[in-house]
């Protein structure tokens, strides 16, 4: 942990220099939430207190922690795919570290920094836009951020392993593209899973994507001890799937790799 820590010290303190770049980060954070509040302001107008058992209180809440995932995730994917598409992977492996930890080291330091910016933003905005969470104790915060933390790295390693394609495709943007659409739908970034039909909530509970999104904003707004120890249970195990496969991936990549005028 000693070639790592130094890593994310590293990153953390870059991202704070970029201090406009994480305004703007920012400033697209409450766009969105605008946008969302006027929309299901219009919903909820039609005289529904509640839809699928949730208020508006609560859907506004639900949707800043599922933008605050999506937001903080960082691009550090990009990277390696870059990395690995111009062969200055080749010269990186040379070094002593892990790779994959390198990278998840980069992350944490990177996109930290936006978790608590806009962690603190996402607070401001739901009780500027619908004041304070309906139902909230501090006693179950610690619970809901564990998940928020599981779901923040989950994301992050389906992203690594979809970079690492890049050893044997030439062209692997658009799985990113369809990744992200995959969450922003089943993985209930847009409106929660009870809004879907009942085959659909099914097909959505099997899938990894909803273990990013959906289960810590619908943890957030609805706390329960069972649920938390359902979700978290089923994320860690995803994440372990993902940290394994991916390391798997990388292994073989590394095996095959042919860097070609580097």
């Amino acid at each position: 942990m000693n070639k790592y820590i130094p890593i994310i010290k590293i990153n953390f303190q870059n991202k704070l220099v970029y201090f406009w770049d994480l305004i703007g980060n920012n400033l697209f954070f409450i766009l969105i939430m605008f946008v969302y509040l006027m929309l299901w302001k219009s919903i909820y107008a039609d005289g529904n207190s509640s839809i699928a058992g949730i208020t508006l209180n609560q859907m506004i809440w639900y949707l800043v922690v599922t933008e605050l995932i999506t937001l903080s995730g960082g691009l550090i994917h990009q990277e390696v795919n870059r990395e690995v598409k111009s062969g200055n992977i080749g010269y990186l492996i040379g070094k002593p570290y892990n790779y994959i930890l390198y990278c998840f080291s980069c992350f944490i330091g990177d996109s930290g920094v936006k978790l608590l910016a806009n962690g603190t933003l996402a607070i401001i905005i739901g009780f500027l836009f619908v004041g304070p969470l309906e139902g909230f104790s501090w006693a179950t915060f610690p619970f809901v951020f564990i998940s928020i933390l599981l779901g923040w790295m989950l994301n992050f390693f389906i992203y690594m392993l979809l970079a690492l394609t890049a050893f044997w495709t030439e062209e692997n943007s658009p799985f990113f593209w369809i990744y992200s659409k995959l969450v922003f739908t089943l993985g209930g970034m847009l409106l929660p899973i009870e809004l879907f039909p009942m085959w659909l909530q099914r097909i959505s509970k099997a899938l990894p994507f909803v273990y990013v999104t959906y289960t810590p904003a619908r943890l957030a707004v609805d706390f329960s001890f069972g649920a938390f120890i359902r979700g978290a249970g089923i994320q860690l195990l995803y994440l372990l799937f993902f940290i394994a496969l991916t390391l798997f991936v990388y292994g073989k990549g590394v095996r095959k790799l042919n860097v070609n005028g580097g």
